[in-house]
C-alpha cells in the first residue's frame, strides 16, 4: 500500500484524470528518482487482446508526468508540469497487467533553485512498461517542462 501522501495523490489522479480512472492506474511508490505503478490489463485491451498502444504510452506519460509533479509538490511547488516531447517504443505484444517504471536522473536541489529563481526548468524521464517476467514491451524517453507559477505552495 502506498504512504498516505502517495495514496491522496492517486485520489487526485482518479478524480482529475478520467482516463487514469478508466486504466485503473495505481502508484505504488515513488522516490525522488523512479516510481513505480500497475495497471491491470483489462481495461487497457484493444480488438486483438493485446494491451492497446495508446493505453501504453498514456500510462508511461503520466507516470512521468506524476513523478515530477508529487516531487514538486513534496517539496512545497505547486508548478505546472507539461510533455514538450516524446519517443515512444513499443517492443513486443503485451497481454498481462502493466508494470510501469519511470525513472530521472536530476538533481532536485539544482531544480529547486532554478525554480526559486522564477525559471522554467526541462526534465527528462525514461519510462518502461514491463510484462510478468520482467521483459520490457514499451519504452518512452520523455521531456517534461516545468512552468513556474508565482505561487509556490502546493494545494491539496
Amino acid at each position: 500500500m502506498p504512504e498516505p501522501a502517495l495514496a491522496d495523490f492517486n485520489q487526485f489522479l482518479h478524480k482529475n484524470i478520467p482516463s487514469v480512472r478508466f486504466m485503473q492506474l495505481q502508484l505504488l511508490s515513488c522516490t525522488d528518482k523512479t516510481l513505480t505503478a500497475k495497471a491491470p490489463a483489462k481495461p487497457n485491451l484493444n480488438d486483438k487482446q493485446t494491451i492497446f498502444g495508446g493505453s501504453s504510452g498514456a500510462l508511461m506519460v503520466v507516470c512521468g508526468w506524476s513523478l515530477i509533479k508529487y516531487n514538486l509538490e513534496q517539496r512545497g511547488f505547486n508548478h505546472d508540469v507539461v510533455i514538450a516531447e516524446a519517443k515512444t517504443r513499443w517492443h513486443k505484444a503485451q497481454t498481462e497487467d502493466l508494470w510501469i517504471n519511470a525513472h530521472t536522473e536530476i538533481s532536485w536541489s539544482e531544480t529547486e533553485m532554478t525554480l526559486n529563481n522564477n525559471q522554467q526548468t526541462k526534465i527528462t524521464i525514461d519510462a518502461q512498461i514491463n510484462n510478468a517476467k520482467k521483459q520490457p514491451c514499451s519504452t518512452m524517453t520523455a521531456i517534461f517542462v516545468v512552468l513556474v507559477n508565482k505561487t509556490v505552495k502546493a494545494k491539496r
